[in-house]
């Protein structure tokens, strides 16, 4: 198992797409922390905007939001590289290849997640840490104490929590795409399948919203109103910080439980895997 897991992880390092996903992030991350944050802070005039880009550059406010940030955009970069990593080898023809030399049809999607994870978890990792040095240079250049002790800031042993809350906001995505790959065998329906999904999940959540009643509450079984509820619980204090995720700062005011969300997570997970190995079993590879 081992040696397929090294052998899945070199072919997806000599593919030119993971790094292309990776330079997209930081420069994310960059117009994060100095566009919305440093630039803001010191060539705006409105106060509350001000404050908003404050909490955005200087620790530790910035780990809430870069965390904000690259669950949203993690969510799509990760379901995109899923995507082209399943349905390529599809592409290719090189499936049956790989399984006639004595891989189980299990063992081939268990090793094509695990690489997947391994990669995207360095890459979203390696962008924070990124995008943390940005945030402790531009606090630098500001003139700005470096606290870590503001009201409402983490405890040092509640930092992981944050970043695991974040990245299990990524999971369910990367998994939409990875079954949708399988079954359609097609990174153009893996890919566009998560963005169509993270887009008109939005709007549905928005409209139901304004409905109000049984249609308001019917948000909880949304992907997306859970993973808000574990980015809620990542916030700071009570401000606003610039956010490069296409979705209002969630607070955990409307929000279900953190633990509760992380559950309906984890429902719609083994979906998602659930699909992709029952179809993948039972194809008849050509």
């Amino acid at each position: 198992m081992r040696a397929l897991l090294a052998a899945e992880l070199l072919k997806t390092r000599k593919r030119w797409l993971p790094y292309g996903l990776f330079v997209f992030m930081v420069i994310g991350v960059s117009l994060n922390m100095w566009g919305g944050g440093y630039v803001e802070w010191t060539s705006g005039d409105d106060p509350l905007l001000r404050q908003g880009a404050f909490r955005t550059f200087t620790l530790p406010y910035s780990l809430a939001a870069l965390l904000d940030s690259g669950q949203f955009w993690g969510a799509v970069l990760v379901g995109i590289l899923a995507a082209s990593v399943v349905a390529t080898e599809h592409n290719w023809g090189t499936v049956k290849q790989a399984l006639i030399r004595g891989q189980t049809r299990a063992q081939y999607l268990a090793v094509k997640l695990a690489a997947l994870t391994l990669i995207a978890a360095v890459s979203l990792l390696t962008a924070l840490g990124i995008g943390l040095a940005f945030s402790f240079l531009a606090t630098t250049i500001a003139g700005l104490p470096l606290r870590f002790d503001v009201p409402g800031g983490p405890a040092p042993a509640e930092v992981p929590l944050m970043v695991l809350r974040a990245g299990y906001g990524v999971l369910p995505y990367g998994l939409l795409a990875f079954s949708l790959a399988v079954v359609g065998r097609s990174t153009a329906i893996g890919a566009a399948g998560v963005l169509v999904y993270v887009i008109g999940e939005g709007i549905l959540i928005a409209v139901f919203e304004g409905i109000g009643g049984l249609a308001e509450d019917s948000r909880s079984l949304f992907i997306g109103h859970n993973v808000n509820a574990l980015i809620a619980a990542n916030r700071i204090g009570h401000g606003d910080y610039n956010s490069m995720a296409f979705r209002e700062n969630p607070t955990a005011a409307e929000l279900p439980d953190a633990n509760v969300a992380a559950l309906v997570i984890t429902v719609y997970a083994l979906f998602f895997l659930a699909v992709a190995f029952y179809v993948f079993r039972r194809r008849d590879i050509r």
